[in-house]
């Protein structure tokens, strides 16, 4: 498979993933309104978690639908989201490098396959092996994966030259990683570190709760898919020049 049609598949594939996860947020949201209108029709339903051993009534389903919704569910998707992103950053630069392996000059190759090696001629023939190349594209990309977002799109930009996305657009998915990041290692409080990420964009300070309102959600959604088909049809347009 071409660079051209690994890169298409990446992005249809980031593109489902994203479809998916909204439609889940939508899907689960109406659910829930359905509980509501259930219980002010008068139906009653008495819920017991076994695991728990919480007994839920239908007063108290349809009082914690709102919670579930902008709570639970909406930082659920948001993080999913961030991951359907991440995941097709770092697959399309290691697809890059593995089609353009010139990008990788001056990278060493690792001391245990020097090791492996019997004789010289064997290190020599194992350095053009694409196994090789696989193992130090795939130790590139682990280590821009520890980095800010920022890193991330001038390391495209060094290696491929593809003029997007924009620094407001950049700006915006760090403050979306920097949001999700809170929610996975800090309970959601805002602390130092979110503030630094998300520099100008930050949406509140340390110490207080951030939240996902139903218009972040959607526009941080709109903003990944629509950066993921610029990316992608970019670097498409420059593989067939």
């Amino acid at each position: 498979m071409g660079l051209a049609e690994t890169i298409s598949r990446l992005r249809d594939d980031a593109i489902a993933a994203l479809d998916r996860s909204h439609d889940y947020y939508v899907h689960t949201k109406i659910a829930w309104r359905l509980v509501q209108r259930m219980v002010r029709q008068g139906h009653r339903v008495t819920i017991r978690n076994r695991t728990t051993g919480t007994t839920t009534t239908e007063t108290q389903l349809a009082s914690q639908a709102q919670e579930y919704v902008t709570g639970y569910l909406a930082s659920a998707t948001l993080q999913d989201f961030v991951a359907v992103f991440e995941r097709f950053v770092l697959d399309f630069i290691s697809a890059w490098l593995t089609a353009h392996p010139k990008s990788l000059a001056g990278k060493q190759l690792k001391f245990r396959t020097v090791l492996d090696s019997q004789d010289k001629d064997e290190v020599v023939a194992a350095v053009v092996q694409d196994e090789v190349v696989a193992a130090v594209v795939q130790d590139e990309v682990v280590g821009i994966a520890y980095g800010p977002v920022g890193e991330w799109f001038r390391y495209i930009e060094k290696i491929a030259q593809l003029g997007c996305p924009s620094k407001g657009e950049i700006e915006r998915i760090a403050e979306i990683k920097a949001t999700r990041d809170l929610l996975v290692h800090n309970n959601g409080v805002v602390n130092a570190i979110y503030v630094a990420k998300s520099g100008v964009r930050a949406r509140s300070s340390a110490g207080e709760r951030i939240d996902v309102p139903e218009w972040y959600h959607r526009e941080s959604w709109e903003l990944m898919r629509q950066v993921i088909s610029d990316v992608a049809g970019a670097a498409i347009a420059k593989s067939w020049s």
